[in-house]
């Protein structure tokens, strides 16, 4: 399904075309900056309905700057040209594309030539990001826009990616690299890498400096922080809230069991005797901590190991949950041993961040609870 609207008015053109699609069929393709320029020769379409009258590759605009291209092109019956300065990109990050626009919008000043950017995918964000810029942009896969201020705009969108690209690491927002993502929700900057891995550990989290570097560089290319010299600060809290949110998934434990405490929760400190087990109350049974909430019992527990911890706690096995004090549940899913909240009686409590991802992959009730603790962690940030 889509939509195509032109408008001309006063000489301006105004075409919009929007496709909704399912996104199948999408391959992992490598791509060079010359198969790049394959699909834009002379003749060929530069973004429907512009036809390319010529491209000429490696163009002096001043001289410190060669453009990857310049383009001519014009609306087929139409004598008048248009003319493209270029900066192609073989990659496609929010990072790289900003960096493009700035890039070409600064050798397009003073000059005859509207800046154009030409990279692999176009996202709806890079798009909307575009026009925002007003610089012209098209990709390989049928999206892209074309803005002349004031005088032509075209506008494609919802075409698949067919060229994704691979992160320098599995995920930023999942599993032990998602640590580092979240440790800037904690702290908004840091001085260095060291710095930053140092902190990491000191809440729960040892990583090597490599996997730390990595994380911070999948980070920086989704633009949600900065790196200049040593410093490393959050740009866009918000966003990466989000992106936390959309990857946390209540995982599958390993295994379970529900105990009776004869002696009340505060035996659950005893599960802080071992120095290998790790433990933590689930954010799902954490949200008094941080926001009103009617929470009944049992209190959720998770563990790496469950036979130690039913061994230091002492409980009596339950068969049926409800009538259970606590539930153990095994995992070595990080998120839940990751800057928790110890209280004067040793219990070991979510942090507000992971009780906030717990929630929000909730029920309607744990979604509303989570909107409020979200503020919560937005307000504490500071940039």
């Amino acid at each position: 399904m889509g939509k195509l609207a032109i408008l001309r008015k006063n000489d301006y053109i105004f075409l919009y075309f929007s496709i909704f699609s399912d996104g199948k069929n999408m391959n992992n393709r490598k791509i060079t900056e010359s198969k790049l320029f394959e699909s834009f020769q002379k003749g060929s379409f530069l973004l429907r309905p512009f036809i390319i009258e010529q491209i000429e590759r490696g163009v002096r605009i001043y001289p410190s700057y060669v453009a990857d291209a310049v383009i001519d092109a014009k609306l087929p019956e139409s004598g008048e040209l248009l003319k493209f300065v270029v900066e192609a990109k073989t990659s496609n990050t929010p990072l790289i594309v900003q960096r493009a626009i700035v890039q070409v919008k600064e050798a397009s000043e003073n000059s005859s030539y509207n800046p154009m950017i030409i990279v692999p995918y176009l996202s709806p964000e890079r798009l909307s990001e575009l026009e925002k810029e007003k610089v012209s942009g098209v990709d390989l896969c049928g999206n892209g826009v074309l803005i002349v201020p004031d005088r032509i705009y075209v506008f494609r969108s919802g075409q698949p990616n067919r060229y994704r690209e691979s992160r320098p690491l599995n995920n930023p927002y999942k599993g032990r690299s998602a640590m580092v993502a979240r440790m800037f929700l904690m702290q908004s900057e840091f001085s260095s890498l060291n710095a930053l891995q140092k902190m990491l550990g000191i809440a729960g989290e040892k990583m090597v400096i490599s996997q730390v570097s990595k994380a911070v560089q999948a980070l920086e290319n989704d633009l949600i922080v900065s790196k200049s010299g040593g410093m490393i600060s959050l740009l866009n809290p918000s966003l990466l809230l989000d992106r936390l949110s959309a990857e946390w998934k209540r995982p599958v434990f390993r295994s379970q069991q529900n105990l009776r405490l004869p002696a009340g929760l505060n035996s659950l400190s005893s599960l802080s005797q071992d120095p290998l087990l790790k433990w933590a109350v689930t954010g799902e049974s954490s949200v008094l901590q941080y926001a009103v909430f009617a929470q009944g019992k049992p209190l959720k527990i998770a563990v790496t190991d469950i036979a130690a911890a039913f061994k230091l706690i002492e409980g009596i096995p339950e068969p049926v949950a409800n009538f259970a004090d606590v539930v153990l549940f095994e995992t070595d899913e990080p998120g839940f041993f990751f800057s928790n909240s110890l209280d004067a009686s040793g219990i070991r409590w979510a942090g507000r961040l992971q009780t906030f991802l717990d929630l929000s992959a909730g029920d309607a009730r744990q979604k509303e609870a989570a909107a409020d603790i979200r503020k919560q962690i937005l307000k504490g940030v500071n940039i």
